[in-house]
């Protein structure tokens, strides 16, 4: 629960930002993940005053700053532990070759030995007239080579304007290389935020940094040169292969039988493998050993037979457009996503008729942002894994103006797949913006995401939207580590890659 100062619930606390009060919470001056609880605070603030889909750029800034504010108050602590003196440049560069090494690389276990230290963070919210004002707070006075950091990284983004500019011109990334100041300006000014909206102050005592939300914002539609370039290469892809079309067609039909459709099925001897695995797998046990292409039709169903279809349809597409090498690690998350998205909707039936052939085609925008722009996203996949940010898709927004979970859901759109795994693609990384009846659908496709990120280390606990742990009744990071070892062991287990 996030460390109110004179509130004990969220939603008391919210109400008194709505009705115009300072509402304060107190960090320890060391913290990690745990701000990641501010997301669902942040969001139902937001939504309340028609700001929702400023919800991830402000958690981001906010986690951003709080994470500079703990940074600087390690570094204090590290400057006295060291007996260290800064009073010019070069006595700033001295102190700081060992921090790196006796800091950030064990942050851990720093925080455990200092977690009792005089620092602190706070993070302010106070609705006034026109804007939603957020400061955050920390006792550590900014130093002068600081302050000269801060001037240059500003003095870079005036200079290049966008992120990939920015990650091009920037090698050093020693104590983040100042970039989460560019990141926060990228954010605010593709909301139609003017940088002036947000600054960093020393008082002497404290080092402040003020982001101001304008509250008659409307949402950014500004679709810039890179936007019209994606959607000229949806436009360029091939349509769904037409004996796929139409036998999809069939499936959805009421009149087809399954004589019909298992002849035109047996055309395709691809196809008539993919389907025989899927009535074989552990997803399908009867008593019917090896059957034949009808039974194995009638085994999966002919929804079933549909989803493959429709996943068969696109990967052939993607496979002859685009790199093999880039494909191979996207099929294998999306297989574990389908997985354990499967796994997670088998309690409601809505959710369970989608949620695995979601999974399987949740990365499709993915694909067409490596393909052009390989460099960039990869160095944003390097973000993600080093826990600088939890959001591809939002790193995408700001750096491209468009993440890989739209262009999945324009692309979706365009091959006329069903609205709900258009709507699961769409918000698989936004699940609070999920409506009815998609919600839970929705959650489950967020959580498979989640689930196979935390296989590879990069998320955690603390990363996933406090409703939707309540909604699976995850209650600790020890419950929800349990729950990611199970599903990986059964996929394992099923042989499903």
């Amino acid at each position: 629960m996030l460390p109110f100062t004179a509130h004990t619930e969220r939603g008391d606390a919210l109400k008194a930002v709505l009705a115009g009060e300072l509402v304060t919470i107190r960090f320890p001056g060391l913290v990690d993940r745990e701000v990641n609880e501010l997301s669902d605070f942040l969001y139902r603030l937001l939504s309340e005053l028609d700001l929702a889909f400023l919800s991830e750029p402000s958690f981001v800034i906010a986690k951003e700053l709080i994470s500079n504010a703990s940074k600087a108050n390690a570094k204090r602590i590290y400057l006295t532990f060291e007996s260290r003196e800064v009073k010019t440049e070069d006595d700033y560069t001295r102190a700081m070759r060992g921090f790196a090494g006796k800091v950030l690389e064990r942050w851990d276990e720093f925080r455990k030995e200092h977690k009792k230290n005089e620092h602190y963070i706070s993070i302010h919210f106070q609705l006034k007239e026109k804007h939603l004002h957020i400061e955050v707070r920390n006792n550590a006075a900014l130093l002068p080579r600081e302050i000269e950091r801060i001037r240059s990284r500003l003095d870079l983004f005036k200079e290049h304007q966008e992120l990939d500019a920015v990650f091009s011109t920037v090698r050093d990334e020693s104590e983040g290389a100042g970039l989460g100041l560019v990141l926060i300006l990228v954010l605010l000014q593709n909301a139609g935020i003017p940088g002036n909206h947000f600054r960093i102050d020393t008082n002497g005592t404290e080092t402040i940094a003020r982001v101001a939300l304008p509250r008659d914002q409307e949402e950014a539609q500004t679709r810039n040169n890179y936007i019209k370039t994606v959607l000229h290469e949806l436009d360029a892809l091939p349509s769904f292969p037409e004996n796929i079309q139409e036998l999809w067609n069939l499936c959805n039909s009421e009149s087809s039988s399954i004589q019909v459709i298992t002849a035109r099925v047996e055309r395709d001897p691809a196809l008539t493998a993919q389907v025989l695995k899927l009535a074989n797998s552990a997803g399908f046990m009867t008593r019917t050993r090896n059957p034949g292409l009808s039974d194995a039709i009638k085994i999966i169903g002919l929804k079933g037979l549909g989803n493959l279809l429709m996943v068969a349809g696109a990967r052939k597409i993607m496979s002859s457009r685009y790199k093999k090498k880039d494909l191979e690690s996207i099929w294998d998350n999306s297989n574990r996503v389908s997985f354990f998205a499967g796994k997670l909707a088998r309690q409601d039936a809505f959710a369970r008729d989608f949620a695995s052939v979601s999974g399987l085609l949740y990365e499709l925008g993915k694909i067409v942002l490596i393909s052009m722009k390989p460099e960039l996203i990869q160095r944003i996949q390097d973000m993600l894994e080093r826990g600088r940010i939890r959001n591809t898709a939002l790193m995408e927004e700001v750096a491209l103006g468009i993440g890989h979970p739209e262009v999945g859901a324009m692309l979706a759109e365009r091959w006329q797949f069903p609205e709900p795994i258009v709507q699961a693609i769409r918000f698989q990384q936004k699940p609070l913006q999920a409506e009815e009846p998609y919600k839970r659908l929705i959650h489950c496709v967020y959580l498979a995401v989640r689930i196979q990120q935390a296989t590879g280390g990069s998320v955690d606990y603390f990363s996933i939207e406090e409703d939707i742990r309540r909604d699976f009744g995850i209650e600790s990071p020890i419950q929800f580590q349990g729950m990611v070892e199970r599903l990986e062991k059964e996929y394992e287990l099923s042989g499903a890659g």
